[in-house]
């Protein structure tokens, strides 16, 4: 995820995903350069303030910034070509994505387990593209896939996304992203260019340079005063890390956060079973239905969501509608989630609207008729 990008926002995101819920709103499938592109259904018109390019439109933008990656950037397509043959490599146009706050400044992000379900298998590279990304110029948004797929995506290749510190992952994909911009001969001169250039010097990168300087190295020269020698640098980072590694930073720091994750969960499950409180509830529903900083269990997830969907939680109820919808950690029941999704419909989740219009054609008149009478008896639990 680079320097644009709000973590937080994303990951609660990424928690309320299944991957049967992902593929049901697909709306189009396509390959490109060995790569797949997939293109969600969009929201409503109204659901958003911005206007939202289609899924056709938009894998079209998207695979024209893949065509300059492979024509412009060979370094970076020869990367590409690595998580090929190691695995899945998916491009996903979601128009949802992000949801509506903070959403101006998420671009994209890597999801490696999107549409995984279960353990075992290829790997999974996959970058989930916002709609905002989707409209940008054809090189900063192939820049930015750089960024995602082949920063990121090499760290899961090599089985590094959980032993090192965000602070270094997000370096090293913006040291990939700088040769994208280099190879796209993108201007160095304009605003935007020599922000993204300060934000990699004195803020992401800091510790590297830092190190760099600590062994004895000319951090400005071997930044090569501003336009670096990325493969040179590279194995500079390389190096980097394992130092890291040696003297026990990287681990530390890596188990800090885990302990960090733990407390944080452990407080969270006591003020869900102690206060019933239906946020707390709903956060933990999605940490074991996606397995985050928990053993996943699609189960205890869908009974923790349904818990705060009893209260009236309008996220929690429309989430539940689609767990019945797709049979993910209940027995699917499309009656019981056209109930659940009329519920959280009418408390203004558009999200739900768009759900419950689809399983329209899974019911007869008759099951419509009664889930709807079922949704309006409905009352909160105290």
């Amino acid at each position: 995820m680079n320097a644009r990008l709000a973590l937080f926002p994303v990951v609660l995101w990424a928690l309320i995903q299944t991957s049967a819920a992902a593929a049901k709103s697909v709306e189009l499938r396509t390959e490109h350069r060995g790569i797949r592109l997939v293109g969600m259904s969009i929201p409503p018109k109204d659901a958003y303030d911005v206007e939202l390019l289609a899924p056709g439109p938009a894998l079209e933008n998207v695979k024209r910034a893949i065509d300059l990656i492979y024509a412009a950037s060979p370094f970076s397509a020869e990367r590409i070509e690595t998580l090929k043959k190691n695995g899945k490599v998916t491009l996903v146009y979601d128009a949802a994505f992000p949801k509506s706050r903070l959403a101006t400044v998420i671009i994209a992000a890597f999801f490696p387990d999107f549409f995984q379900t279960e353990k075992g298998g290829d790997k999974e590279f996959l970058v989930v593209i916002s709609r905002f990304g989707v409209k940008w110029p054809t090189d900063k948004l192939a820049a930015v896939i750089v960024h995602e797929l082949v920063g990121h995506g090499l760290q899961h290749l090599r089985g590094r996304t959980e032993k090192d510190r965000k602070i270094d992952k997000e370096c090293e994909a913006l040291i990939y992203e700088e040769r994208a911009y280099q190879d796209f001969a993108v201007r160095r001169d304009s605003r935007n260019m020599k922000q993204f250039r300060k934000d990699v010097r004195d803020k992401w990168c800091a510790d590297f340079r830092r190190h760099l300087t600590q062994a004895g190295r000319n951090a400005d020269k071997m930044w090569n005063y501003g336009k670096p020698d990325v493969p040179e640098l590279l194995v500079h980072f390389d190096r980097y890390i394992a130092d890291l590694r040696e003297s026990g930073v990287a681990g530390k720091a890596v188990a800090a956060a885990k302990v960090k994750r733990a407390d944080d969960l452990a407080r969270l499950e006591v003020r869900a079973k102690e206060t019933r409180d239906p946020d707390a509830m709903f956060l933990l529903g999605t940490r074991y239905l996606k397995g985050i900083g928990v053993t996943r269990d699609a189960g205890l997830g869908a009974k923790w969501i349904a818990a705060a969907a009893d209260t009236g939680h309008a996220r929690a109820q429309h989430v539940l509608g689609v767990l019945y919808s797709s049979g993910y950690g209940v027995a699917k029941d499309p009656a019981t989630a056209y109930m659940w999704l009329t519920l959280a419909a009418k408390r203004g989740f558009s999200d739900a609207k768009v759900a419950r219009k689809k399983l329209e054609g899974a019911l007869s008149p008759a099951e419509r008729a009664l889930a709807e009478k079922r949704a309006g008896e409905w009352r909160p639990m105290s």
